[in-house]
């Protein structure tokens, strides 16, 4: 799983937790680990000059500043450097002890801008770092080296707040490709290490009854009609809630199939409300030892480096926290081809299938027959066929409220045919099936 692992080392409380946690994990995949730590010199030679305006007058002489600044540099840059030989010391012996691959980097310059080009320069598979450093104070919650590196970079990223693994992991999924992603690394730590594994999603359908309110405050009579609030509003009731609680079930249903598929159980928690609060209170009474989220959520454009749903959790969860997946870049999609008009989320799409639709309730229809999740046809369909790159970018432009059940019927339209790999051939033939089902939108 992880083969080359990174381990940031400051001689930190989390530090140490970092070292410890890193040969575990060597020991259960067979990993190679990289000790390293940065020091800045130029730091201090900054910090000298800037004192010498406030040095004695025989100090001031031009020569015996040069004499002092030389003197500094040479003792700055060797204390530092034993002092980083001794932090990384601590990391060689207990890696020796453990009997794991190792070996230590020493790096000079800016922490975390010498972190980030190591970790771009040399493939790296996991970084392992503190939550806080050194200069940490009671009041802080994420050492600012930490928050830079896990923003800048792609890597998979295991920030440190305790040194334990064991008892329960906790996957958060939304359906996003860092969350599928996210399901086989808590799968595969959960065997390694005999954790308990539970999968939990959360949809929020309560921000759009809050957003009707305030609209129906300000809009006049004549904007109400055009908008037609009322059915929207009605929509909402009766049909959006009941298809996100489906959709939000069917990512559980998969990740149940993949954990059966690997050999472990699994527990399912679907919840509804704002995602982060409701994840957060649940790792509060449950104390896994390790969260499991995506970088990214289902919402996430182009260029964003961390969702707001895993930026509020990896401040405030008490437990370690694996950072999944990079960038996931996007397919631009206008309006006109899509059909579709972007408001900001999953449930503006569904209104916007709707609207064009005309027929709310044979929507709803659609929903409930395609995300009631049919077991047969998963594992019928679960790792029997490939796609290819072509026919996976010609699918993204499907909004990801829907998106699965799409590239499930092209799934058993490639099998109907004996097919083993889905190409852009079989997604236009797929769609060319489909297309008198009005239920379906333009691939």
């Amino acid at each position: 799983m992880y083969k080359k692992i990174l381990i940031a080392i400051d001689n930190s409380r989390h530090s140490n937790y970092c070292i410890d946690l890193g040969i575990n994990i060597s020991k259960k995949f067979n990993s190679h680990l990289v000790g390293c730590h940065v020091y800045d010199a130029s730091l201090h030679q900054k910090r000298f000059r800037d004192m010498e305006k406030g040095l004695p007058p025989q100090y001031q002489d031009e020569d015996v500043l040069k004499r002092q600044r030389d003197l500094h540099t040479s003792l700055i840059n060797l204390g530092l450097k034993l002092i980083s030989e001794s932090y990384l010391d601590v990391f060689t012996r207990k890696c020796r002890e453990a009997s794991v691959s190792h070996e230590s980097r020493l790096l000079e310059g800016k922490n975390y801008s010498e972190i980030i080009k190591e970790v771009h320069n040399n493939h790296y598979d996991l970084v392992i770092m503190g939550v806080l450093g050194l200069a940490a104070v009671n009041e802080s919650i994420i050492g600012s080296v930490c928050e830079r590196v896990v923003r800048r970079i792609t890597t998979d990223v295991l920030v440190v707040k305790n040194r334990c693994l064991d008892g329960k992991v906790v996957i958060a999924v939304d359906g996003s490709t860092p969350s599928s992603a996210g399901v086989k690394s808590a799968i595969n730590f959960a065997k390694s290490f005999d954790l308990k594994l539970t999968a939990v999603s959360v949809f929020d359908p309560h921000y759009h009854r809050v957003a009707f309110e305030s609209i129906a405050k300000v809009l006049s009579k004549e904007a109400g009609q055009i908008f037609r609030f009322r059915e929207q509003e009605t929509l909402h009731e009766e049909i959006i809630d009941k298809g996100l609680a489906k959709i939000y079930r069917n990512h559980l249903d998969h990740a149940n199939l993949e954990a059966k598929d690997a050999g472990i159980g699994i527990d399912t928690v679907l919840m509804d409300g704002k995602p982060y609060d409701k994840i957060l209170k649940y790792v509060n009474n449950e104390k896994p030892s390790l969260l499991i989220l995506g970088r990214t959520g289902v919402h996430n454009t182009n260029g964003l480096d961390i969702g707001s749903t895993t930026e509020n959790l990896l401040r405030l969860a008490p437990c370690n926290v694996l950072l999944i997946g990079g960038i996931e870049k996007k397919v631009d999609v206008s309006v006109a081809h899509s059909g579709y008009v972007e408001l900001g989320g999953e449930k503006e799409r569904v209104i916007n299938a709707y609207n064009q639709s005309c027929n709310g309730k044979d929507f709803f229809k659609f929903l409930e027959s395609n995300q009631e999740v049919n077991k047969k046809s998963i594992v019928k369909s679960h790792n029997s066929v490939v796609w290819t790159k072509e026919a996976q970018t010609q699918t993204a432009r499907i909004p990801s409220f829907i998106r699965d059940v799409v590239r499930m019927k092209i799934e058993e339209y490639a099998q109907e045919k004996g097919c083993q790999e889905i190409t852009t051939q079989i997604v236009n033939e797929a769609r060319s099936k489909l297309i008198n089902d009005s239920s379906f939108h333009k691939i």
